[in-house]
């Protein structure tokens, strides 16, 4: 048994590590992929192999975690997630970066979805499930700031696009001593189940359950315009608004604190309002906000990536504590593998697509299309809302 019981520090320090190093790792990623000379299809296309490889471990392992453990299934998929990003530091041509994003897919379709399951049911109150992603969001804004302003120096004073991502497989280490020694859990009652039932029993209820499969149709909308801001707007800003590039790690430090002070809001609004509702609006709003991304001024632009980063931790966090609420223990990381699983072959198919659409029709037609694509899928919220509701 471990030896650590503070459920709410062991959840949030694990969070705080896993954000800080792949905000490290990722503030000059795609800067650097583009430095050595990938092209956008390309760049879209290890994203799609990275994503493809969490497929075959990413139900199965979490079917392992509600059997055995989630924290000891999150430790070697973390572990082998640190090896790849190490790996891909060094990797200076196409065919290493993508064994090494492979490497890194792996691990993450093995830790996946394990930390949220362990906070979860360790907590066992369904109240407080949406104030404790709340503040996992507080401090991954925190972690986010303090990685884009370490990366932005290393860059500054070394001038090494990938020095970053050399420090992130490090110091994403640190969060094994921490998993290995916390208080540990499985499923209620999948411990004496066989494997293969674990899973066949969380794909079944994914499929039973109306709201839940509403929630995940929302996502699937919403991964486009995700994909289009997340991972193609630096490009976007430097190389085509002119922002300066040796700055932009500072311009992503500020804005991770925008996300900071969303899941502080997001926390004072749960107070007054369903987290159900928020989830609806927020979800509104950020289309709304990629849409507009296609006003090709500097400024406007600015402006909207830190309305972009306040409203993301919002909808994330509620739509969390909305799936949850909807998930029983048994098979929660199973549960929540399934609906990862889905959501991540979308992820393999919208690189490669909104890299496309950029490369042929620029970059203001391609967050109009994704834009109009989100706000759809706030259709699917409003009849989850309802469906619960009635």
């Amino acid at each position: 048994m471990g030896v650590l019981r503070n459920y709410e520090f062991s959840f949030l320090s694990i969070s705080f590590i896993i954000s800080f190093s792949l905000q490290l790792m990722g503030a000059y990623l795609i800067l650097w992929f583009y430095s050595i000379g990938l092209s956008f299809t390309e760049i879209g296309l290890i994203t799609s192999i990275y994503m493809i490889l969490t497929l075959p471990v990413d139900v199965p392992s979490s079917a392992f975690a509600d059997k055995y453990g989630r924290l000891k299934i999150f430790s070697i998929g973390t572990l082998i997630y640190s090896l790849g990003l190490i790996s891909l530091s060094i990797s200076l041509s196409p065919i290493f970066v993508f064994l090494s994003y492979g490497i890194m897919g792996i691990g993450l379709g093995i830790y996946s979805n394990t930390l949220e399951a362990w906070i979860v049911d360790s907590l066992n109150s369904r109240g407080k499930v949406p104030k404790i992603f709340s503040r996992q969001q507080i401090a991954n804004g925190i972690a986010g700031f303090l990685g884009n302003v370490l990366a932005g120096i290393l860059v500054l004073l070394y001038h090494k696009l990938n020095l970053p991502i050399l420090m992130a497989g490090f110091i994403m280490l640190l969060t094994l001593p921490i998993a290995l020694f916390s208080e540990d859990n499985k499923g209620e009652k999948t411990i004496t189940l066989p494997t293969q039932r674990i899973m066949k029993e969380g794909v079944k209820y994914v499929s039973s359950k109306r709201p839940l499969l509403a929630l995940l149709v929302s996502s699937i909308f919403t991964v486009f315009p995700l994909v289009a801001w997340m991972q193609f707007v630096s490009p976007y800003v430097v190389n085509i608004l002119g922002f300066p590039q040796k700055y932009w790690g500072f311009i992503l430090s500020a804005y991770f604190l925008t996300v900071a002070l969303g899941g502080y809001i997001n926390e004072k609004l749960l107070k007054r309002i369903n987290h159900k509702l928020i989830t609806i609006f927020s979800v509104f709003l950020l289309s709304l906000f990629v849409l507009m991304l296609s006003i090709s001024n500097l400024i406007l632009v600015l402006l909207l990536l830190f309305g972009l980063s306040l409203i993301y931790p919002i909808r994330s966090s509620n739509i969390i504590s909305w799936e949850n609420e909807l998930i029983p223990s048994n098979y929660r990381a199973t549960t929540l593998s399934s609906l990862s699983f889905i959501i991540r072959i979308v992820y393999i198919l919208a690189p490669p697509l909104v890299g496309y659409l950029i490369s042929a029709y620029g970059y203001s037609f391609t967050y109009i299309a994704v834009g109009i694509l989100s706000l759809v899928g706030v259709i699917p919220l409003v009849i989850a809302y309802e469906v619960k509701t009635l």
